[in-house]
């Protein structure tokens, strides 16, 4: 008995032993748990870059974006403004895909409503930004305002004057402040900002559109030199046929007449469908006094266009 007593005594007092081993085991492994899980929410990157090797946020971001797969890459920023609403790489790149699927976009309403899009995830960017990509930021606004009409060309100006402040100048930035500033009627301005375009990219539009705005400021000398710069340097018959016709024009404002001619002339060989270079060559030759001729082309005018209104005026 007393030594079935001990034995049982002696079991118990084990027992007791093993639970309180188990019981500050069980707590151990608790503590370090936590501690462990502790350390990898504090240095995730770190871990996720050993064991993961999966490209970064910024890598995809970068990869969308030079594959120009807007689109996706919209997306893509969504998840990411998902987890977190000011992450400025993801705001930013939302709003230039936003921009860039906007203007491919045939379709008016679906243009409008990526480059509303692109401005306010930009603006956005700007808010929650200090300096990142700014300059980028605010040459893209600039275009989005322009886009956006008439009512936002004042925005469209101040945002693309900031890029040149920051001395972040693209190639067509002094090419939408002149279309800018000559939709806003500002017509010195236009063509101050015209001629520094046609410096630093110099083509066959950028000289048409200046001759335009000259001719609009009344410098016609300027306008005929652009315009015959720019068919000099066109191969696109559209832009020679319109640059022809306003050269017809300021000729007959010269009373130069046989040079107008020439240049209707020349209209009619490119697009033998030009009603109003058939209208313009009839009037010449009733200044001419030959009305004769000036009927005869008032009529292939008609047979070129049935409702041109004033070769019916003329003949009717």
């Amino acid at each position: 008995m007393f030594l079935s007593s001990k034995r049982s005594r002696f079991s118990e007092e084990q027992r007791r032993k093993f639970r309180k081993k188990r019981m500050i085991s069980f707590f151990l492994t608790i503590t370090l748990v936590s501690v462990f899980v502790y350390f990898f929410n504090q240095n995730k990157d770190f871990f996720k870059s050993i064991f993961d090797n999966s490209p970064s946020k910024n890598e995809i971001i970068l990869d969308l974006w030079e594959s120009q797969r807007y689109m996706d890459l919209i997306r893509f920023c969504d998840s990411l403004l998902e987890q977190n609403p000011a992450s400025v790489d993801a705001l930013i790149f939302r709003g230039f895909a936003s921009f860039y699927e906007g203007i491919s976009r045939v379709n008016y309403e679906e243009r409008l409503s990526f480059i509303s899009d692109s401005i306010f995830f930009l603006r956005r960017a700007l808010v929650f930004n200090n300096n990142r990509m700014r300059p980028q930021i605010n040459y893209v606004l600039g275009r989005a305002y322009y886009h956006k009409g008439k009512y936002y060309l004042d925005l469209s100006i101040k945002y693309l004057e900031k890029t040149i402040a920051d001395q972040f100048i693209r190639k067509d930035t002094f090419e939408f402040l002149a279309l800018a500033y000559a939709e806003l009627g500002k017509k010195e301005k236009s063509v101050y900002f015209f001629e520094l375009a046609a410096e630093k990219n110099p083509s066959d539009i950028l000289f048409s559109l200046l001759a335009q705005v000259y001719i609009a400021i009344g410098s016609y000398d300027l306008a005929e030199d652009y315009l015959i710069r720019s068919n000099n340097k066109t191969a696109n018959q559209s832009i020679e046929e319109r640059n022809l016709f306003l050269l017809g024009r300021i000729y007959e404002s010269r009373n130069d007449f046989e040079r107008a001619r020439e240049c209707y002339l020349r209209i009619i060989q490119i697009n033998p469908r030009s009603a109003d270079a058939y209208y313009r060559l009839g009037l010449l030759y009733e200044i001419a006094g030959n009305r004769v001729r000036a009927r005869a082309e008032w009529r292939n005018a008609l047979r070129a266009d049935p409702q041109h209104y004033g070769a019916r005026l003329r003949l009717f």
